[in-house]
């Protein structure tokens, strides 16, 4: 019945890491349990996978918040409702715009507004009213409704764990621990509670765990983790992918070395049949892709790290190191005993970072020119 979990990605506030926050749930006889992150969604994959792997159903939202004001949990009830989170999430951040009032949220997200925040008769279908255990006490006569649920945030592994969140908290803010606003804190309470607790302390009002365990059984997320997520073509076929890799990079081989260098070109066969048998042909067309747009926009960037040691990456354009002249050694970078794939590091602007990686013409067309 935890439906705001954070974890250390919830930037100097939470200080679980995702394996210690999954492991204190089993230790406490958690079932399921929602991750809720500040602002962000960074570690859903890795929540995921460590619940799945821990017997235990992952739940994925957010807790959004205009800088140390908490404005309402999105908890999605299935993908498509993860989906919208991340692009409502994108477009406020990318933008730097305050979060709404009212998201105006798709039918598949929960929004769990907090107590005294709405009006019941204002909710939408989709939202709720979030009651904290400890708040029950100063509630005089409350009678919950089908739109009211349990908010127990987990934020601290103890009460003792309290001192690093606040130590945290004024270093976010770049103050003393004595100015430390406690409104901008979490609260002591905000730990794990066992199942057997929290039904205790909502025993005057069952409604409320009721709706609660509704809430959570009717959210469910499908994450594939065996399945390779890469783009595995980038025009019309893998054969038609190697066919202009070759002719790029052979373009570019003159372009860097002239026509009569049998070294070079002894390499660059090489390079092209290890990347071709390894599958990893539609990997350099992309990079060549989103490098040839950046030279177009003119976009300053930088090609590092392992990629420089690869003839085609330089033949291409993606690097500007001379891996002949320095003699570097290609399967530093891709070989055919390397299980991971290789990673191009590509550094830009902060500037141009968001047009180069965010817009959608660089990945959803293929406008390489021959």
């Amino acid at each position: 019945m935890h439906l705001d979990a954070k974890t250390y990605y919830s930037f100097c506030f939470g200080t679980y890491s995702s394996t210690a926050l999954v492991e204190a749930a089993v230790e406490h006889g958690l079932a399921s349990l929602a991750l809720c992150n500040i602002n962000s969604t960074y570690d859903h994959w890795e929540f995921v996978k460590l619940c799945r792997e821990s017997g235990i159903k992952p739940v994925l939202g957010v807790d959004i918040r205009n800088t140390a004001t908490h404005c309402y949990l999105l908890i999605a009830k299935n993908n498509d409702g993860l989906n919208w989170i991340n692009k409502f999430l994108s477009v406020h951040l990318i933008e730097k715009k305050e979060f709404p009032t009212d998201p105006s949220a798709l039918s598949d997200v929960f929004v769990i507004y907090p107590n005294e925040s709405k009006k019941i008769e204002e909710l939408k279908p989709n939202e709720r009213i979030g009651i904290k255990p400890y708040e029950l006490k100063s509630l005089y006569n409350f009678t919950p409704t089908e739109h009211h649920v349990i908010h127990q945030p987990v934020v601290v592994e103890n009460k003792e764990h309290f001192y690093l969140h606040c130590l945290l908290r004024a270093i976010d803010q770049n103050i003393l621990l004595s100015q430390l606003d406690p409104k901008t804190c979490c609260n002591r309470e905000d730990v794990f509670v066992s199942p057997t607790k929290l039904l205790a302390q909502c025993r005057h009002h069952p409604t409320l765990v009721t709706n609660t365990y509704k809430l959570l059984d009717v959210c469910h997320i499908e994450m594939d983790f065996e399945v390779d997520k890469t783009r595995q073509v980038f025009g019309g076929s893998k054969e038609d992918d190697f066919i202009l890799l070759d002719k790029l990079a052979r373009s570019g081989l003159i372009r860097r070395y002239g026509k009569r260098n049998k070294k070079a070109a002894e390499r660059l066969d090489y390079e092209l049949k290890v990347i071709n048998d390894l599958g990893f042909t539609t990997y350099f067309l992309i990079n060549h892709d989103m490098v040839r747009y950046a030279n177009e926009q003119g976009f300053y960037h930088v090609g590092r790290g392992s990629g420089a040691n690869s003839i085609v990456a330089y033949c291409l354009g993606i690097t500007d190191v001379d891996p002949m002249e320095l003699n570097l050694y290609f399967e530093r970078f891709l070989n055919p005993e390397r299980t991971s794939p290789p990673d191009f590091d590509i550094d830009f602007s902060w500037t141009d970072r968001d047009e180069v990686c965010i817009d959608p013409l660089i990945f959803g067309q293929n406008r390489v020119k021959i």
